[in-house]
Order: structure tokens, then C-alpha cells, then sequence
């Protein structure tokens, strides 16, 4: 029987047509060289919702509440298989500056990013939803 996922939480943090990426170091064990939507493992006795808003602020410095589940997928990493959650996440300071490598992102630009693979439906989510609203 195969290995249970470990829970992955992420915080896609949307703010005016923008959100918020980094880009993995070129030797990271996983995903070297992609961007990335700031989040981590979940620690025993947390929320995903928690860790999402926990491992945003430790990773980039920006404060978040959690407000929606956006997405989920299965992927794989160096230490077996992940379950990703990706949840909807805004500032609490409205023009927070986030640490390095993390920068607001517009979202018109994300398809052009090399991202991990299961991230590519919610990018396709994040492009539509960004195309209705007429960018900003």
C-alpha cells in the first residue's frame, strides 16, 4: 500500500489584480526554478486553512486571512506524495512588501510562468476569473 500524502497548505494572496509568487532556487530538491504560491506542510493539531496563513507570513513576511479552498491536487515530491490545498488568501495591510523571492505578480502574466503541474488548474482558474473581471 502506497504512503499517505502529506498535507500541503498554500496561500494564493490576491491583491488588485496581482498576486502573490516567488521562484524556487535553481538547487531546491523540489521543483527547482519554478514559481511558487507561498506554503508548506501542516504541523500536527493545525487547520490547513492555519498552516496556509502560517507558512505565508514565515515565507514572505505578508500577513494573511484565509478566506476560501480555491483547489486541490495530488502531486508528488522528494519525500513521497503531497495533497495540496490552495486557499484564497488577502493582506491584512494593504500594501504589504514581501520578502525575497516573493513579489506581487499580475495575474495576466501567470500563464507565462513555469509553475509545478498541479498548479496549472488554478492557474487557468486565477486567468479566467482575471480576464472577466477585466484585469486590474
Amino acid at each position: 500500500m502506497g504512503a499517505e500524502p502529506a498535507a500541503i497548505a498554500v496561500a494564493v494572496v490576491i491583491r488588485a489584480g496581482h498576486v502573490l509568487v516567488g521562484r524556487r532556487d535553481n538547487s531546491a530538491a523540489d521543483a527547482a526554478g519554478l514559481h511558487e504560491f507561498p506554503g508548506g506542510k501542516v504541523v500536527p493539531g493545525e487547520t490547513l486553512a492555519d498552516a496556509a496563513a502560517r507558512e505565508c507570513l514565515e515565507e514572505t513576511g505578508v500577513a494573511v486571512t484565509i478566506s476560501a479552498l480555491l483547489d486541490t491536487g495530488i502531486s508528488s515530491s522528494s519525500n513521497g506524495p503531497i495533497e495540496l490545498s490552495f486557499f484564497r488568501a488577502d493582506p491584512i495591510d494593504p500594501c504589504p512588501e514581501p520578502l525575497a523571492p516573493f513579489e506581487w505578480t499580475p495575474i495576466a502574466g501567470l500563464p507565462g510562468l513555469a509553475f509545478p503541474p498541479a498548479n496549472a488548474c488554478l492557474i487557468a482558474r486565477l486567468h479566467a476569473l482575471d480576464a472577466t473581471q477585466g484585469g486590474s
